[in-house]
């Protein structure tokens, strides 16, 4: 029976041969040199025997054995290996998908096992094992074949083993894939074979790869310029073969964690840099808002809420204080940390943050459970209110039209086993859960919501800045928050703070007294403003007021009449000599000098430093008159 038998082997003569003999014996035949020249004779040609040599450069015939399995017009194709060191490989060929190996040997042995393979294509052994090679008995072992065969696995072990995507390109095909490519390009290694470069990119990377791979054309230049492939970040870079004009290696790197990384250090700087100019911006506007505040002071000790204009100075007071909360979140955002931390119940927190969003997400059912006895925390108000709000705020958006949200307070005692794994100490806690009925997150959204940056909302809509901040503050607390959620079930965060054995008080009702003195009181500060008001507000105190508006200044008086000098108000930044330095010297004058630390910054600033090193006390500008006051005589008097 007549059979259309295609022969590759990249043995001229072998080629010859065999084909003549099969031709005799009446059979249409086709060969090709390598597996490349054998896929162009396959578009037009279907064999129904190939005998296809193992060992071939382009495209081998290990590769062309796979990719003749795959197409379905091949299914039933006979295919038989030629081979002569198959036998030193120890290699299955039925795992390539053959039917049968010859080895090779003299001419007349392998027509002879040729034309028995073609009569065999008839009825192919259908069992799984592979049968023996056939002809192999009149050929020796090769010892320079087995050296060859090493170290040619040698190099493709190298090659499957690397992490860069690795492309063989001969005459605009692709040749060779290692296991890397297959992976980035999300295809089977049979369908990257023979495939034209360019039509596995899109874009910018398609016009690229086309001028890696046309030799007439310039070379390309930017070869560090990622490329989109599939949800990866890639490099391109090519390397011709010497010798090989037609041939081109393109190697590719996935970048795209290295890029990720870039994009957050990037934004980390710009943050940064962002931060330090809120910080300055900050800082200036409370020195100007202690100049209203402080005249604001003045003013008001002249009226009583019966008198004119009483209401309009009141309501200056008002939005100045609205000021300073503002510029205390962009200090909260320029330098993070504790500020003003001290005893708080949480529950009147929440409750008054409850009211708030009630009034504005009407759409949303809120439901209540405190327990009555719930333990203070020792926590910066301004932050832990930053942290519910934000988890009232993801709630609310999670749930578009109804919803419930659950918010709970209660006392936990957590164990070493809970606490393991959030490098926190056991003990006593309040726990704080805010629960939601909306959408719910998968596994994958779970183990990312604490990342900055990371948001799920359409772009303009989030930062991805919110739960970053509420774990980074929950964190600097020395505190647990965390998830858990089902897509399609709602949300719930837990959040942890540690115990307190300090009672909650108000210090509103001392401070709205005004506590005054006789005492001598030295006044440093580089604002002009500042000084005025100041001097003021002390003289008005009934205190001695002694003025120096520089560092340098300060220490001269200091060092003058540091005997009689009973309390140093200082401000930190000045360009002379800073607070710092001034306060380092007048302790080495004076050890046991009374400073209260006056700045628009906050205490996480250079104040800490200098209270840790002992410093008597810090006022974040603007205060109130009754507020310095208060500070004062608590300073005086301890």
């Amino acid at each position: 029976m007549k059979k259309k038998i295609l022969i590759v082997d990249d043995n001229r003569l072998l080629r010859k041969f065999l084909s003549t003999h099969l031709e005799r014996a009446g059979h249409e035949v086709r060969t090709a040199e390598d597996g490349f020249a054998a896929l162009n004779v396959l578009s037009e040609f279907a064999p129904d025997v190939m005998f296809v040599d193992l060992f071939m450069p382009k495209i081998d015939g290990d590769r062309l054995c796979q990719i003749v399995r795959s197409r379905d017009d091949l299914k039933d194709c006979y295919l038989v290996i030629l081979s002569a060191g198959i036998a030193e490989t120890g290699k299955d060929y039925t795992k390539i998908g053959a039917n049968a190996c010859i080895a090779k040997g003299s001419f007349s042995n392998m027509a002879k096992n040729v034309i028995a393979a073609v009569n065999d294509s008839d009825t192919p052994a259908q069992n799984d094992e592979p049968g023996p090679i056939i002809g192999l008995d009149a050929v020796y072992s090769r010892q320079l074949t087995k050296e060859l065969i090493s170290r040619n696995q040698h190099l493709e072990t190298i090659l499957e083993s690397m992490t860069e995507g690795f492309l063989e390109v001969f005459s605009e095909r692709v040749v060779y894939a290692n296991e890397a490519a297959v992976k980035m390009f999300e295809v089977s290694l049979e369908n990257l074979l023979y495939a034209y470069p360019p039509d596995l990119f899109e874009d910018k990377a398609k016009k690229h790869i086309e001028k890696l791979i046309t030799p007439q054309k310039k070379p390309v230049r930017n070869k560090n310029t990622p490329f989109d492939l599939h949800s990866r970040k890639v490099t391109i870079r090519s390397f011709p073969v010497e010798g090989e004009s037609s041939t081109t290696i393109i190697t590719l790197s996935d970048v795209t964690e290295q890029k990720r990384l870039e994009e957050k250090l990037q934004q980390a700087k710009k943050m940064e840099a962002v931060g330090t100019l809120a910080g300055g911006v900050a800082h200036d506007f409370n020195n100007l808002l202690m100049g209203i505040q402080g005249n604001i002071s003045l003013m008001i000790l002249d009226l009583t809420p019966g008198d004119p204009h009483f209401d309009e100075v009141a309501s200056i007071e008002r939005c100045v204080d609205s000021a300073a909360k503002l510029t205390k979140q962009l200090l909260g955002f320029a330098r993070g940390g504790k500020y003003m931390v001290k005893a708080t119940s949480l529950n009147d927190m929440i409750r008054k943050l409850k009211g708030m969003f009630e009034r504005t997400n009407k759409h949303i059912f809120f439901h209540e459970k405190h327990q009555d006895d719930l333990w203070s925390v020792e926590v910066d108000q301004g932050q832990i209110e930053q942290v519910i709000m934000n988890l009232f705020l993801n709630a609310c958006q999670a749930m578009l039209k109804k919803g419930e949200l659950r918010v709970t307070s209660e006392n936990v005692v957590l164990d070493q086993n809970f606490v393991k794994n959030f490098d926190v100490e056991p003990g006593n806690y309040v726990k704080i859960s805010v629960g939601d009925t909306g959408y719910g997150m998968d596994p994958e959204v779970q183990q990312r919501i604490f990342e900055p940056f990371f948001t799920t909302k359409a772009v303009g809509e989030g930062t991805g800045m919110g739960l970053a901040s509420a774990f980074g503050i929950v964190k600097n607390h020395n505190g647990i928050i965390e998830c858990r959620s089902t897509r399609g079930k709602g949300s719930t965060f837990n959040v942890f703070l540690p115990a307190s054995r300090q009672e909650t008080s108000d210090p509103s009702g001392s401070q709205s007294k005004l506590h005054k003195g006789t005492e001598t009181i030295l006044l440093v500060d580089d604002e002009d403003i500042i000084i005025s008001v100041d001097r003021k507000l002390l003289k008005q105190l009934g205190y001695k007021v002694l003025i120096a508006k520089s560092g340098v200044t300060a220490m001269k008086i200091f060092t003058a009449r540091h005997q009689h000098i009973d309390l140093v108000l200082l401000d930190i930044i000045m360009p002379d000599m800073g607070g710092e330095e001034v306060y380092a010297r007048m302790k080495n004058l004076k050890p046991d000098v009374k400073v209260l630390v006056s700045s628009g910054y906050s205490i996480d600033w250079q104040a800490r430093k200098m209270i840790e090193d002992g410093c008597s006390g810090f006022i974040q500008k603007p205060f109130k008159m009754n507020q310095l006051a208060f500070e004062i005589r608590e300073i005086l008097t301890s």
